[in-house]
């Protein structure tokens, strides 16, 4: 599923998110019915996090009621009960300590081979065309989410899940496998050339070795995987047409390069860690020496302690600069994309968070409805950039759904990284270095969402609610034991899972099922329109709001094709049903200014024309006409 979603640019397209919704609700009705329910183990982590996710897809349907887009409101409901369906399906799976093993393993093998696959798009072109390929204009490895900085996440977490594979797979080739492919992730990510991505692995890499008792064999590791990546960094660095994706004759020499550099530094990397088992084998006095001051307590708390001051100290330093550099809106992508590292802009987003924040001090309590960022962005905004998202999941929620939903997410996230700290620090041996990975991985996404708008990308989400889904399995199944170990009782079966499941995935999968047909009419629509078919697109248009009533897309979609068959009065009175569902939506007026300008209505034009401007006050097309079009 992960890797289906990735190639399917991520999930962020509505069709693709909820194609995998239903998929893995289907998947739950299927484990429930083969009786599931009846080997579970059932525990308050499960009922909080569970809870609180299907809370969170409860509120934003209940926002429609007081939103400004119904449609839009419901589709973020419906995203969060795809991540529900995610953190059930692997909740189910993951009931006996192999299995959330093997489940481990799954994620870093989806992750290795789509940083494979990502990488393999930059070296081989020739071989991998892509939209995202040479003479793009993207510089930056954007291939398969369409996004560089989510590609640098996906590539920082399977890096620190490699890490943590190398020593702790149930499978000897796959210990080697993550060593040797712990280069191509971290080359992967280099190429993004994404700030967030590298923080991602500081601190999924950060955490898994704090967390794991052979933390000294792990640092070890990952700088084998570090210098068996830096003849591959040094060979891209020498490419320029690679470097920058340049269409040219140089680029496929360049690719195959590189791509021998990186098998010679695998292999390199192999030679290294077969020379790192053998010392750690000897367990010579000085290893011995090494890996107890590792385990010191009281010497990891006084480097805990130094970290937290060396932090305090850097902000107090360079604090203020920093926030100068990262608020500035001017600054440019380098020309040398990999200068973009120690870069401390902030691409726009202080200007989305104030937005943000500004929005959330309109509607403090319930908020503006979910998934209508996009109407206070274009009101708020001081720049004319395009945008939809907050880049920050936290402060988008405390926008969308106020106090309630802002501290519902809150909650959320923080609720199942309590729980898998718990499920680590109550684990032993194999199983608590597994938690310790699952645990770094949440963390890094836990981070990164909060600077980026990656909670809509379905895939990276979903990497999220599958791990945290084993450490809630986990913690579950060490409450029973250590409760049948106070009073002896087994476990009661609750049968009563079964139904309420099957309840939740039927609703479930019928709230999919809507939106998605809704978006196949539309797309059908369009390409019959396209072919010069009207009649057939109005058919699927009309088809599409006979399903969703109170959705906008298919009021709008009629409105433009009355317009087109010069059918003035049907294209203003859908637009006005249009508007009356989303009636901060700037490009609804527009488009009926426009309509009434064709008609000749040129006074009833210019009113549609103030009100968009009112609403998007920084589009600069709506100063010039309607020749030119938005």
């Amino acid at each position: 599923m992960i890797l289906g979603l990735a190639l399917a640019g991520g999930g962020f397209a509505l069709t693709d998110r909820h194609v995998a919704g239903l998929v893995v609700w289907l998947l739950v009705a299927a484990l429930l019915a083969l009786g599931a329910a009846g080997r579970v183990t059932l525990g308050r982590p499960f009922y909080w996090s569970a809870g609180l996710i299907l809370a969170l897809a409860l509120l934003s349907a209940f926002s429609s009621l007081w939103s400004g887009s119904i449609e839009l409101s419901v589709t973020e409901a419906d995203r969060v009960l795809v991540y529900l369906g995610f953190f059930v399906a692997a909740f189910l799976i993951a009931q006996t300590g192999r299995q959330r093993q093997r489940f481990g393993e799954g994620i870093a093998i989806a992750l290795l081979c789509f940083a494979a696959l990502a990488l393999a798009s930059r070296l081989l072109p020739h071989v991998f065309n892509v939209a995202e390929g040479p003479g793009s204009g993207i510089s930056r490895l954007s291939y398969p989410l369409g996004y560089w900085n989510a590609d640098g996440l996906m590539a920082a977490m399977g890096a620190a899940l490699a890490l943590w594979m190398s020593r702790n797979s149930l499978s000897s080739p796959l210990r080697w496998a993550a060593v040797a492919l712990m280069p191509t992730a971290l080359l992967a990510l280099y190429f993004t050339y994404s700030r967030g991505g590298l923080l991602a692995l500081l601190i999924s890499c950060g955490c898994l070795i704090a967390l794991s008792h052979d933390r000294l064999w792990l640092l070890a590791t990952l700088a084998i995987g570090a210098v068996g990546t830096v003849p591959a960094v040094l060979g891209a660095q020498a490419s320029h047409s690679l470097g920058e994706n340049l269409n040219d004759s140089q680029i496929v020499g360049e690719g195959l390069l590189v791509l021998g550099l990186l098998v010679a530094g695998s292999l390199l990397a192999l030679a290294l860690f077969a020379g790192l088992r053998r010392l750690e084998r000897r367990s010579g006095r000085l290893t011995g020496r090494a890996l107890t001051l590792s385990r010191n307590p009281r010497l990891l708390r006084g480097i805990a302690l130094a970290g937290v001051l060396l932090v305090i100290g850097l902000a107090v330093a360079v604090g203020g600069r920093a926030w100068h550099q990262f608020s500035q809106s001017d600054v440019k992508f380098p020309s040398n994309p990999a200068q973009h590292f120690g870069q401390l802009t902030g691409a726009g987003r202080s200007e989305f968070w104030r937005v943000a924040i500004d929005a959330f001090e309109e509607e403090p309590a319930l908020g503006h409805g979910a998934g209508t960022y996009r109407f206070s962005w274009h009101l708020l905004r001081d720049n004319s950039a395009p945008n939809t998202d907050a880049h920050s999941l936290y402060l988008q929620a405390f926008a969308e759904l106020g106090v309630v939903g802002g501290l519902l997410v809150l909650a959320m996230v923080l609720t199942l990284l309590w729980i898998g700290f718990r499920a680590w620090q109550a684990a032993r041996g194999s199983r608590r270095e597994l938690y310790a990975a699952l645990l770094a991985v949440c963390l890094a996404f836990a981070v990164a969402v909060g600077i980026d708008w990656f909670w809509q990308i379905a895939v990276v989400s979903a990497v999220f609610f599958l791990a945290a889904a084993v450490l809630v399995a986990a913690r579950c199944a060490q409450i029973l034991r250590v409760r049948a170990a106070a009073d002896g009782r087994a476990e009661r079966r609750r049968y009563g899972l079964a139904i309420a499941g099957l309840g939740v995935a039927w609703v479930a999968a019928l709230a999919l099922v809507g939106p998605l047909l809704v978006d196949l009419e539309i797309d059908a629509s369009n390409s019959a329109a396209v072919a010069g078919n009207l009649p057939d697109a109005v058919g699927h248009a009309e088809t599409a709001r006979s399903i969703e009533p109170w959705a906008t897309s298919p009021l709008v979609q009629l409105g433009l094709l009355a317009e087109r068959e010069g059918n003035y009065p049907e294209a203003i009175a859908r637009l006005d049903q249009a508007i009356e569902r989303e009636e901060e939506n700037w490009l609804l007026y527009y488009i009926r200014a426009r309509v009434k300008n064709e008609s000749g209505d040129t006074a009833g034009a210019q009113v549609d024309l103030q009100e968009a401007q009112r609403l998007n006050p920084r589009e600069e097309c709506l100063y010039n006409g309607f020749e030119k079009g938005c």
